[in-house]
């Protein structure tokens, strides 16, 4: 406003010439009038009043200058430094499984650094998971919840006892949880193979054999078949992906995130899609009626499938080149469709072989992301048909570890003519 009234003045003083003589308004533009009068410039008042303008004038420039500096240096501490997690005076941690040290509210938001960027190990949209060290060689994972996108805390508590029961051995075991209206988190053991997202990009740089990416893929199908067909009711996980898939130092792979969606009931704009799913790997029928069910996770784990063996992304930026912009479905079959099929696989993958397994992994990543659901296999099938193609030496290479799995397997049904529709491309009906 003083900037605005001095100029104003200023002004006001220039046009005051109005009721000035013609030689006047010479003068003040510096000329001598017709009587050869001296040169005469701007007033000592016009002068100052031009000064104070310029002043304020770089004085608020400097203003808005330090203004941007402060809010970029504050946006770059913010990556480093999360909000701390608000206290209600009784902070404490429900626990599930003892892990030999005293878990508490404090050693474990201390263990994050405070949820710090620096030891953030994935994020997706149920929330950010971190890596937290409670003592020297115990190391948990903690999956941080948005607390306005969950339901209320008891309906909270209820749902993750529920969930507490679902065990698997290629399920992340849930050790604990903190619920309060200001701040919820969930505690899981920590996989030091990192998350097969991860994986994938690493392998890049280096020829992975068929073995190590059917076991991976088997394990990630029982873990589905058990939650679709052994559970009651069925949990659909609803965001299957390679970032919420998690990998030992023996490449042996557990689902996380499973059944989070149920605690998001009623609240499902956190997603790009609209649903509770990810961009890329939401099957066509849920993306359009936003309605899942089982073949909506066989969809995802189809293209987890097509990723896992070709080392691409779902919307891979390689795929913007391609004409109408392909996804990675559609990427493969059009590969495929023109006979260009061992373009699919990742470098070295094809020449390493056997050639045979690896159509039939290919085939078995079309099928489930078949357009239409009807078309898709259910995940015992899927599960089965890995069996059938040799996966069933890799499930023998940790034999405690997947007693369970093969429980799971010996559960499955899966019938001649289903086989034969599966090798033959056929649309498979849901069982």
């Amino acid at each position: 406003m003083i900037l605005f009234a001095l100029f104003n003045l200023l002004f006001l003083s220039l046009v005051a010439g109005d009721n000035e003589s013609p030689s006047q308004h010479r003068r003040f533009l510096g000329h001598s009038d017709a009587t050869g009068g001296e040169k005469k410039g701007f007033s000592p008042i016009e002068l100052t009043l031009i000064s104070a303008a310029a002043a304020i004038v770089l004085f608020l420039l400097a203003l808005i200058g330090v203004f941007f500096y402060l809010k970029k240096m504050k946006r770059s501490y913010r990556v480093d430094t999360a909000p701390s997690p608000p206290r209600s005076g009784n902070e404490r941690l429900v626990i599930f499984k003892q892990l030999g040290v005293p878990l508490t509210f404090d050693n474990v938001v201390q263990g994050t650094g405070n949820f710090t960027a620096r030891n953030c190990i994935g994020s997706g949209g149920f929330g950010s998971t971190y890596r937290a060290e409670i003592s020297p060689g115990t190391t948990v994972a903690v999956k941080r919840l948005t607390v306005e996108m969950c339901q209320g805390v008891p309906q909270f508590n209820a749902e993750i006892r529920s969930l507490r029961q679902i065990k698997h051995p290629n399920l992340i075991t849930l050790i604990g949880y903190y619920a309060s209206p200001s701040e919820m988190f969930l505690v899981y053991n920590y996989l030091p193979g990192g998350s097969l997202e991860d994986f994938i990009r690493s392998k890049r740089n280096q020829v992975t054999g068929v073995q190590a990416v059917s076991k991976i893929a088997l394990d990630i199908a029982v873990a589905l078949a058990f939650l679709h067909d052994d559970c009651r009711p069925c949990v659909l996980h609803r965001d299957v992906k390679p970032s919420n898939i998690l990998l030992d130092n023996d490449l042996n792979a557990y689902l996380s995130d499973f059944g989070l969606s149920r605690l998001l009931e009623g609240f499902e704009s956190h997603v790009t899609t609209g649903v509770a799913g990810t961009f890329g790997y939401v099957a066509p029928e849920y993306a359009l009626t936003c309605r899942a069910s089982p073949k909506s996770d066989v969809y995802s784990y189809g293209v987890m499938l097509l990723e896992l063996i070709s080392d691409k992304r779902a919307l891979d930026p390689s795929f913007s080149s391609q004409e109408n912009g392909y996804t990675i479905v559609s990427w493969a079959v059009m590969l495929r469709r023109e006979g260009r099929t061992e373009e699919v696989f990742a470098p070295g993958m094809w020449e390493s072989g056997p050639e045979m397994m690896l159509r039939e992994l290919l085939q078995l990543g079309l099928i489930c992301t078949a357009e239409t659901a009807p078309g898709r296999p259910t995940m015992k099938q899927v599960t089965m048909k890995q069996v059938n193609n040799g996966a069933s030496v890799v499930l023998l290479v940790n034999d405690n570890h997947n007693r369970h799995c093969k429980r799971s397997l010996a559960l499955a049904t899966y019938d001649d003519s289903q086989e034969k529709n599966l090798s033959e491309g056929k649309l498979v009906q849901a069982m």
